[in-house]
């Protein structure tokens, strides 16, 4: 059979940084095209890179079918859907999946970014068909691939994704921090949760472990990888990881590959260099010497 193809449109988080400083590794916002032989085309998330997925897919004869799969709705995740030109296409299906958020439906918050204050054509001109599927942390079935979400730890309800078809797993982790975060820089007393909304970004002992059965060996892991350690100190609860933290998961979790993701706007080509051979650097003092790579816009990794 066919191997799973996974291209990468957008590596970058927060904010677009095109230029000299980006071009090597991208300066678009998150998004992935995953093929799996013989199913639905998969998009996961929709920031500006899947602009550039967006006029690839006008080439094709045929009408697209494809399910996007947004993680939460920070303006990185979300800016490049009204510029997605195969959904103003009739003929095309698309089928976006997503969490609601406690004030909002779905379909809602995709509809509001389009409102007229921010943006000049309405979510009605979407000629595609487009259906909205609200999703929390479940398991459930697109065509034959296997598809299981789970909260992460970022402010907002937002979601990782774990693929697993023909025996093969892939995880999604794009935005998540450390929830032992004092292990990490922070040698504070453990917080406590007051309120259901702290669940999804308070910092609690008993997280991890879910955390590392759901993404126990998988064959490839993407996941947030924002900053170098130092940086995290002054940037926590504000929902990223430092590298160690994705590469602490990927050796305890026993996964086969690793690609940091998530790249700071404020990291040109060198600096997201210097994070891959830090990471690997300590996969080998866990000896533990898995691929691991930087995500990088336009490569395509097979499974």
């Amino acid at each position: 059979m066919a191997p799973i193809r996974i291209k990468f449109w957008g590596v970058r988080g927060s904010i677009p940084t095109p230029g000299p400083r980006t071009v090597g590794f991208g300066g678009n916002t998150s998004c992935l095209e995953v093929q799996f032989p013989g199913q639905p085309l998969f998009i996961l998330d929709a920031g500006s890179g899947i602009r550039e997925l967006g006029k690839v897919l006008l080439g094709r004869d045929e009408p697209i079918h494809a399910c996007i799969f947004i993680s939460h709705f920070h303006w990185d995740h979300i800016q490049g859907l009204p510029f997605f030109k195969p959904a103003f296409k009739p003929g095309n299906r698309f089928d976006v999946f997503g969490c609601n958020e406690p004030n909002m439906k779905l379909h809602e918050i995709i509809s509001w970014q389009m409102n007229p204050t921010y943006f000049p054509v309405a979510i009605e001109d979407m000629r595609a068909e487009v259906a909205f599927h609200a999703i929390g942390q479940q398991s459930f079935r697109v065509g034959e691939v296997q598809v299981c979400t789970h909260f992460l730890n970022h402010p907002g309800y937002t979601l990782g994704y774990k693929f697993v078809f023909n025996g093969k797993s892939l995880i999604y982790m794009c935005d998540n921090e450390p929830f032992l975060q004092y292990t990490h820089g922070h040698t504070g007393d453990k917080p406590t949760i007051d309120s259901v909304e702290e669940l999804f970004e308070s910092f609690v002992d008993n997280k991890e472990e879910a955390l590392l059965h759901f993404i126990d060996q998988a064959d490839l892991l993407i996941h947030d990888a924002q900053y170098f350690p130092e940086e995290y100190k002054q940037r926590i609860t504000w929902g990223h990881s430092p590298y160690t933290y994705a590469v602490e998961l990927a050796v305890k979790a026993r996964v086969k590959q690793l690609i940091l993701f998530h790249h700071d706007p404020d990291h040109d080509d060198a600096t997201v260099e210097r994070k891959v051979y830090e990471s690997r650097q300590l996969l080998k003092e866990h000896g533990y010497e898995i691929p691991c790579s930087a995500a990088r816009e336009q490569e395509i990794v097979e499974l």
